[in-house]
C-alpha cells in the first residue's frame, strides 16, 4: 500500500487546481469578445425570459437564406444612432425610447418576428409586448447583434456592408471582438 498523501501535498494540489480554475475563468472574461461573459449573460436571459423563443445566429442566417420558409420580420430594438451605425440587412428599427408599434398594425399576426438588440437583453424583454399585441411567432436573437457579428455574420449601414457595431459603452463593448468595435 502506498502511504497516504501528506496534508501539505493535498493542500498544494488543491491550491494549484483552484488557481488553474480561477485563471481559466479570468481568461474567459479577458479573452477578445469575452466568451465567458457572453455565455453567462445568455444563460441569464434564458432564465429570466424562459417563455421567449430564442433563435441562434446560425439558425437565423439559414432561415434568411431558405426560399421555402417565409422570411421573418427583423426588428432592431436599439436607439437610432446604434441602428444607423450597423444592423442586420432588412431590419426595421423600433427605438426602445419611443416604441411606436403602430406601423406593425398592418403586419399579419402570423408573420414570424425576430427581435434583437446589442447583447440580446432588451429585445428579450420586448418580446412579451409583441406577443400581447397578438403576434404569436416572436423570437429573440440569442446573444443579440454582438453574437451575430462575433460569429461572422454580416451587418450593414445605409451605404452597405460594415464591420463595426455600436458597443453601447466600454463594459458592454467587451462582449464584442475587437475588430467589431469602433
Amino acid at each position: 500500500m502506498s502511504p497516504a498523501a501528506s496534508p501539505k501535498r493535498r493542500l498544494a494540489g488543491r491550491s494549484y487546481l483552484v488557481l488553474g480554475v480561477f485563471g481559466a475563468v479570468l481568461l474567459g472574461f479577458l479573452w477578445d469578445g469575452c466568451p465567458l461573459g457572453a455565455l453567462l449573460l445568455r444563460q441569464a436571459v434564458h432564465t429570466k425570459f424562459s417563455g421567449t423563443r430564442q433563435v441562434t445566429p446560425t439558425d437565423l442566417e439559414t432561415w434568411l437564406r431558405d426560399p421555402n420558409r417565409p422570411p421573418p420580420l427583423l426588428i432592431d430594438v436599439r436607439p437610432k444612432e446604434q441602428y444607423q451605425m450597423s444592423h442586420i440587412d432588412g431590419a426595421e428599427l423600433l427605438d426602445p425610447a419611443d416604441p411606436d408599434i403602430s406601423r406593425l398594425r398592418v403586419v399579419s399576426r402570423e408573420t414570424p418576428v425576430v427581435l434583437y438588440d446589442g447583447p440580446g437583453v432588451v429585445s428579450a424583454g420586448a418580446a412579451p409586448a409583441l406577443i400581447a399585441e397578438g403576434f404569436n411567432r416572436v423570437s429573440n436573437l440569442d446573444g443579440g447583434l454582438f453574437r451575430w457579428v462575433n460569429e461572422g455574420h454580416p451587418v450593414v449601414d445605409a451605404s452597405g456592408p460594415v464591420t463595426v457595431v455600436h458597443p453601447i459603452n466600454w463594459k458592454w463593448g467587451r462582449l464584442l471582438k475587437g475588430r467589431h468595435r469602433p
